[in-house]
């Protein structure tokens, strides 16, 4: 490879020598600690309508944006000494609730699975399964176009996410409808978390847009 096919940026990672591998596994798994909070709070209160903003707030979150509140746990290093935290979009509330919500997702899908038995086929559950799966590869890449600044891309991938969350939604309303019956509940906890997952869609894309126009 050549000099000239390097790549000529700034970016040098998320970039804190201080943290070391194990510093990020502890950091990891804080964070699934994390993404399992929201989820609790989620899932303990589902049937109110406004689930993600009392869930958001029982995390400590600001309500208009879902920024994140004042953190008083700081990182500690084997020596007890605390680090500074580098910025990763682990920390960005709204990976810690689509990936919430994706779990929740493939939650619902198991026990559909479990009691539809040979009325739900497996390449049916397969796609609703791909499907969930882009839905959160497209938030993630929207929340990554975010920190980078570029809100177009960030507008692209949030349609994209919303074109995927539409066609999940198709595929759970052609659910047969024997294996709708058997498993009720866990068939509106999809339409429920996928609705919701399209509200996070359409404010992100709110915000990206308001950000845009003030540039």
């Amino acid at each position: 490879m050549h000099d000239a096919d390097q790549p000529q940026g700034e970016f040098d990672g998320s970039g804190n020598a201080s943290w070391n591998e194990a510093n990020w596994s502890k950091y990891l798994q804080k964070n699934d600690q994390e993404v399992a909070r929201f989820l609790s709070y989620y899932t303990e209160i589902k049937n109110l309508p406004d689930r993600l903003d009392v869930s958001a707030r029982r995390m400590g979150w600001e309500n208009a944006d879902w920024g994140p509140g004042d953190n008083s746990d700081d990182d500690i290093d084997d020596d007890n000494e605390s680090l500074d935290m580098p910025y990763c979009v682990h920390q960005h509330p709204i990976y810690i609730v689509s990936r919430a919500l994706i779990i929740q997702l493939h939650r619902s899908l198991d026990t559909l699975c479990q009691n539809a038995g040979t009325n739900l086929t497996a390449l049916e559950a397969s796609h609703l399964g791909q499907t969930f799966a882009d839905i959160h590869h497209q938030v993630l890449m929207a929340i990554n176009a975010t920190d980078t600044g570029d809100m177009q891309l960030a507008l692209v991938h949030m349609k994209r996410s919303l074109s995927a969350i539409n066609r999940a939604m198709g595929k759970v309303v052609d659910v047969p409808l024997a294996a709708r019956l058997s498993s009720a509940e866990p068939v509106s906890d999809m339409e429920n978390t996928l609705f919701d997952l399209r509200e996070i869609c359409l404010r992100i894309m709110g915000d990206c847009r308001w950000d845009g126009s003030h540039n």
